[in-house]
């Protein structure tokens, strides 16, 4: 192909893209790779919640791994990230720890009986805390809770919050293990202080390959649930784009500059478009007072996102609760439970959710040819558990994109012993037909 030719080419995907976008072409620096990215990913098909199918689960043990009291997995809230073998997994612990330790995936079971499915005996490392570690600060005391974990390279990237942050002025969100294969000698920097702070100081998920010139970014960072004081925290998931290898991993400490996709904030939540005509007070929105909120409730959460490879789907997963019976605080449920704070009023009204978005609207976005609180999600409803897990919550996941696999972890959703509550392990496939369909 010459040269001519080939810029001949970008011209003409470049006027339909920027058609598509509603993109003015004078103002549209977009370079002939982000053209063909772009050209391609409007190309590409949004998948719905059908093209994944539930294959079946693991257990992990809850012995002590480590000297530290609470260095195990029991109660620990789910927060977990594949190693880059896929093999292993890196895992919060207790959050009264406040560290991370490595297990070795045991076999999926294919089954729904958690009583047929394999315990994971091997740790690989043992819990190392990063709370007062000597290694490194993380500028937070007490209230400390991991949120997002990621290997990048061969180092590990940490993402906290304080879960009660009663100011809203915590900025510090993350840490960087130097040797994710050394949790218990490796140096450790920090810490750093991601642009959007607790809306952005959550899961991490790489951004397909295919997309990375196009985003000008290599990874998604995004909110995550595990947290009091809603003013700070985003009334929806969220999407901030950035480049961990630059200003992180092979950075020093400090700010991280992110772009904010898909972003929400009491003035401006999450909430069904084509149900209200115009946008409602926040307060009852969020207590679902009407009984018309079917997407984002004060008792929902996002755990993780990512955008699944060869689509145009970016898929958060959380939990979310009250759509039929409403929100109260500290109330007396209908089985006589009273809340802590915020649950609906019917103790069952509780899932597994999830809210899948279009990426073409992400990149609209970045283009800012719309606001990240403008944007919908194209599908959203309960996620398909097992009947005998419905009432359980989402409260981590990772994709494993050369498999099709997607983990997830229930919080609390294991019952080793009358005091053992780790997270369940479950996994999901995309389906054949679904890949092939892709592929013709």
């Amino acid at each position: 192909m010459t040269k001519a030719s080939a810029s001949e080419q970008c011209d003409d995907k470049r006027q339909e893209v920027s058609q598509y976008l509603g993109l003015n072409q004078k103002k549209a620096l977009l370079t002939c790779s982000q053209v063909n990215q772009a050209y391609e990913l409007i190309h590409s098909p949004k998948l719905d919640i059908s093209a994944w199918e539930y294959e079946g689960g693991f257990r992990l043990s809850t012995k002590r791994a480590g000297k530290a009291e609470n260095s195990t997995v029991d109660f620990s809230l789910g927060i977990f990230s594949l190693s880059t073998s896929k093999k292993s997994m890196f895992v919060a612990s207790n959050p009264r720890l406040g560290g991370i330790g490595e297990f070795l995936i045991p076999p999926i079971t294919k089954s729904e009986d958690l009583r047929d499915f394999v315990k994971g005996e091997t740790v690989l490392q043992n819990f190392i805390p990063l709370i007062n570690n000597p290694r490194v600060s993380t500028g937070i005391g007490g209230y400390f809770r991991i949120t997002g974990i990621k290997q990048i390279d061969n180092a590990l990237m940490v993402n906290y919050i304080n879960w009660y942050d009663a100011t809203a002025t915590e900025t510090d969100t993350s840490i960087m293990i130097w040797d994710a294969n050394n949790l218990a000698e490796s140096k450790m920097y920090g810490p750093y202080q991601l642009q959007g702070a607790a809306h952005a100081a959550g899961w991490l998920s790489e951004i397909p390959s295919n997309l990375t010139d196009l985003f000008d970014a290599s990874h998604i960072t995004g909110s995550q649930s595990n947290a009091a004081i809603s003013s700070r925290l985003s009334i929806g998931p969220t999407a901030f784009a950035f480049n961990p290898r630059k200003d992180v991993i092979y950075g020093p400490s400090g700010f991280v500059q992110t772009q904010a996709l898909l972003d929400f904030s009491m003035k401006n939540p999450l909430y069904d478009h084509s149900v209200y005509e115009y946008q409602p007070e926040f307060k009852p929105l969020s207590i679902n007072e009407d009984g018309l909120n079917k997407m984002w409730t004060l008792s929902s959460g996002a755990s993780f996102g990512f955008i699944i490879p060869g689509t145009r789907t970016y898929l958060t997963l959380g939990k979310s609760a009250g759509h039929e019976s409403g929100i109260g605080y500290k109330i007396e449920q209908n089985n006589g439970h009273k809340c802590g704070g915020p649950c609906p009023y019917d103790a069952s009204d509780y899932y597994s959710f999830y809210w899948a978005w279009d990426v073409v609207d992400l990149l609209k976005a970045k283009l800012n040819l719309t606001m990240p609180y403008n944007l919908q999600p194209y599908e959203h409803g309960k996620f398909p558990l097992p009947e005998r897990y419905e009432g359980l919550a989402i409260g981590g996941a990772d994709y494993d994109a050369e498999q099709g696999r997607l983990f997830i972890s229930l919080t609390k959703g294991d019952t080793l012993g009358k005091y053992a509550r780790p997270p369940l392990f479950l996994t999901y496939k995309r389906k054949v037909s679904t890949l092939k369909n892709e592929t013709e």
